[in-house]
């Protein structure tokens, strides 16, 4: 195999808009550029509208990590007002943020990754699948895709719990500024409870060795897809008065060490994405810029790049002793999977039914704001300025725009880049195989990751913090 240049466009199974250019010489990817071509402007919309209303309108940057954003938010404003938050309505809102987490995860393994390694049934939704490198005997085979559809139900069942206490799922309306405004009742709890049991069932009867399976049997992906060892987590699972514990600790894991994060040190590049920087302050779109190849910005710490979401968190927390490859973000999702059942059985026993646990201070006693919180795909942050409870700016870094960095001034590679630049490609036919199975394997939402455009064509950048 010469020298080529490839387009994998649109890499589908995923959450936005996604291409993928690549170089490949003798067999092998020296080269990568990942494009979001999806372009949102929630940041923009936030502008001159009441400050409360981020639960809500952030929310809708997507449909599959909503509950995310509505928590950073909710973070964010307790920060602002200085609101005081009751034992019970954290363990409400970490039980409805478990549960969004547990319906991404499951969807994420059999509806975006299973069929890179399954063989499904050739009928709808299946039409065209291009599984070449399929390597399970038909017993396994067939009882693996079977469960893709059990798992429809029980990633169900998880929105079921979320909507019980949130009203509705996605975009839930009761995790909100001061604590939960759903009251816990007790046929809630016990229907909560029963949900959950079922829940468990099927990620301990299936998904886990399910991933145990796709593990062993394509045990080569746990050499495939590395990246450097550079992971970043904001913790998750507030507890306290103040929000100011975390059950699942934050840090930034570099060479085995681990140190707390540090917000002021976190920066975002442009060098690769469809802006202009005219001036010290004013960034307009150029989507004819030269070099640039994305919308999605570059986000650095300390001028580096990390990796975020399930095997950081896993990591960090000291659950996962693997390594940093593509096998390794799925098994680590399902790890985490497991854990969150766990978690949301406790909580839910440790509620205690009565009335709505919140109380909300009608005045801010900031004017600028940076909340933080891990989602499901990794480290996810919130920034505010205010005036007179307007939002003068509003700023968003989600997990994907960690994972799905650009090059930087200096050609340095964000993780995804990273993961498929020395990628081997044994011939012609596994090339989309191959990058398909390690682009899915950080979970990508481009719909979050894309950012700020006004109708004139002009964005201002400010600082973050």
């Amino acid at each position: 195999m010469g020298k080529q240049r490839i387009m994998f466009s649109p890499v589908t199974r995923l959450s936005g808009l996604l291409s993928v250019d690549v170089t490949v010489e003798n067999g092998r990817v020296t080269e990568a550029n990942a494009g979001g071509t999806m372009f949102r402007g929630f940041e923009w919309i936030m502008r001159d509208r009441h400050v409360t209303d981020a639960v809500y309108m952030t929310q809708r940057i997507c449909g599959i990590c909503s509950m995310a954003h509505g928590a950073a938010a909710s973070y964010l404003l307790d920060e602002l007002y200085d609101n005081e938050l009751a034992e019970n309505a954290q363990y409400l809102r970490n039980i409805m943020f478990a549960a969004d987490f547990l319906q991404n995860h499951i969807r994420h393994f059999y509806f975006f990754s299973l069929p890179d390694f399954v063989k499904m049934p050739e009928h709808p939704p299946f039409h065209g699948q291009n599984l070449i490198d399929a390597r399970l005997n038909p017993e396994d085979n067939r009882r693996l895709a079977g469960h893709y559809f059990e798992a429809v139900k029980a990633a169900q069942e998880s929105h079921q719990i979320l909507a019980l206490f949130g009203g509705k799922a996605p975009h839930q309306h009761s995790f909100v500024h001061g604590g939960v405004a759903a009251a816990p009742t007790a046929d809630k709890v016990e229907q909560a409870l029963a949900l959950i049991g079922n829940i468990s069932e099927f990620v301990k009867g299936r998904m886990v060795p399910d991933t145990e399976m796709i593990a062993r049997v394509y045990s080569d992906y746990f050499r495939i897809g590395i990246t450097p060892r550079q992971f970043l987590s904001f913790g998750l699972f507030r507890f306290g008065a103040k929000n100011e514990k975390f059950l699942w600790r934050s840090g930034v894991l570099v060479d085995s060490q681990l140190y707390p994060p540090r917000l002021e040190l976190i920066s975002e590049d442009i060098t690769s994405s469809w802006f202009d920087k005219t001036g010290a302050v004013e960034i307009k779109p150029d989507p004819l810029k030269l070099g640039a190849y994305t919308w999605v910005k570059s986000v650095r710490y300390a001028g580096r790049y990390f990796q975020v979401g399930p095997l950081a968190r896993m990591i960090i927390n000291g659950f996962y002793k693997g390594g940093t490859a593509t096998m390794d973000r799925i098994y680590a999702r399902t790890m985490e999977t497991l854990l969150l059942t766990e978690l949301a059985r406790e909580w839910l026993k440790n509620l205690k039914p009565g009335p709505p646990p919140i109380y909300q201070k009608s005045t801010p006693v900031k004017k600028e704001v940076t909340a933080v919180t891990d989602a499901m795909r990794g480290a996810l942050l919130h920034a505010a300025l205010i005036e007179d409870e307007k939002v003068v700016r509003y700023n968003i870094i989600t997990p994907t725009v960690w994972n799905f960095s650009p090059k930087d001034g200096h050609g340095g590679r964000g993780p995804l880049e990273s993961a498929l630049v020395g990628t081997g490609i044994p011939n012609q036919d596994m090339l989309f195989t191959i990058l398909g199975r390690t682009i899915r394997s950080f979970d990508p939402c481009i719909s979050c990751a894309t950012h700020l455009l006004d109708r004139k064509g002009s964005v201002k950048a400010e600082t973050v913090f």
